[in-house]
């Protein structure tokens, strides 16, 4: 039977506080969210790919799956989840076992996965997963190996991978890979070398990058700094700097266009976690300080989900999400128990009322999970 739990979100100050300030206590009210234990995944994965297809299927991509966050045969495989009754339905295959693979739905419903770490190395090469057949096809070699790249797809259904690490050092280069002709081509080269970069689809088309640098091997490096790509000139441009360097990071674009940078950590790693929010002024471009979350959260990039009235729940690392209220850069907690503090957790929109959070590896244990919280968003969700 599954377990609903009904949660209303509070502002932590509460709203007596509120009213003493002046503040309209009924505006700071947040929407009511509800819970449940959603399938059991096909295997524990953290560290993996959640992406929802145009014909209503969830896959749940690779990711590692043993403790340890260690590499396991169901590496190698993709969960086929029905959204509409949020059922595990089937399995399919990769070509290769992706830990921390990067994807993206292309409009075909075909999905590209390429970066990540494969028997322990950078991933040399990209594949395509195809939902109908449940199989995959290999891609073009990226020229190189390369773990922890930017990727995103264009506006025009193309895919920037820009960056990453080889096994040395960060990378420099970016390439463009189209579904159309399956080729792989050069463009420009990074204005710094970055690996966990986060990457975000701008309005006008552009790329946002922010952040990353080097977590793979010491000396660490966490930057500050963040570029711009143009598709239509092929150029990255300095954008600015952040008021904290980080890496392992969130980045969501918000309903106004602006990019909202959230958590991660700096070159501390976890002993690092950075509870600072900041936002890209996309009528500026520049970077102003946002607020604060409640606790510092790393490992979150893919654990991050737009609410009405400005808000963001962060999922990942913590033993309950949180809800950061853009307009007030505050936060409030949610009365959910999560259990553990997941890291590598992934989270994707199902529909306009729902979305999915899936995976993570604990952070005491580092022990991936295959729980998964069906999440019931307010009337209005984005």
């Amino acid at each position: 039977m599954i377990r609903t739990v009904s949660i209303t979100l509070a502002l932590v100050i509460g709203l007596a506080g509120c009213a003493a300030n002046g503040e309209d206590a009924a505006g700071l009210q947040a929407a009511d969210l509800r819970f449940e234990d959603g399938p059991r995944l096909g295997a524990p994965r953290a560290a993996h790919q959640l992406i929802a297809t145009a014909d209503g299927k969830l896959l749940a991509i690779g990711g590692c799956v043993r403790s340890g966050c260690d590499v396991g045969p169901a590496s190698a495989t993709v969960d086929i989840i029905d959204a509409a009754s949020m059922a595990l339905i089937g399995s399919g295959r990769l070509l290769a076992a992706h830990v921390q693979p990067s994807a993206v739905a292309l409009r075909d419903g075909r999905v590209l996965i390429t970066g990540g770490w494969i028997d322990g190395r950078p991933a040399t090469a990209i594949e395509i997963f195809n939902p109908a057949t449940g199989r995959s096809v290999a891609g073009p070699a990226l020229g190189g190996p390369r773990a922890n790249p930017a990727v995103v797809g264009l506006a025009d259904g193309r895919v920037l991978i820009a960056g990453g690490y080889d096994g040395q050092d960060a990378l420099g280069d970016a390439l463009i890979f189209d579904p159309a002709s399956g080729t792989l081509s050069a463009t420009g080269r990074l204005v710094t070398p970055r690996a966990g970069a986060s990457a975000t689809l701008l309005s006008d088309g552009r790329v946002l990058l922010v952040g990353g640098g080097r977590a793979e091997r010491s000396p660490r490096i966490a930057l500050a700094s963040a570029e711009i790509f143009d598709p239509a000139t092929g150029r990255f441009e300095a954008a600015g700097s952040l008021a904290q360097g980080r890496y392992k990071h969130g980045a969501l674009r918000l309903d106004n266009g602006d990019v909202l940078i959230v958590g991660g950590a700096t070159e501390r790693d976890s002993a690092g976690k950075l509870r600072s929010v900041e936002r890209f002024d996309a009528a500026t471009g520049r970077f102003v300080v946002a607020g604060q979350l409640l606790a510092g959260r790393y490992k979150l990039a893919d654990a991050l989900l737009l609410l009405p009235g400005n808000r963001v729940l962060v999922a990942a690392d913590d033993m309950a999400p949180e809800i950061f209220d853009v307009a007030r850069g505050r936060s409030s907690r949610v009365d959910y128990d999560l259990g553990e503090r997941w890291n590598f957790m992934a989270m994707v929109r199902v529909d306009s009322r729902r979305a999915l959070l899936a995976g993570g590896y604990s952070e005491k244990g580092i022990d991936p999970t295959d729980r998964s919280w069906v999440i019931h968003l307010p009337t209005g969700a984005s």
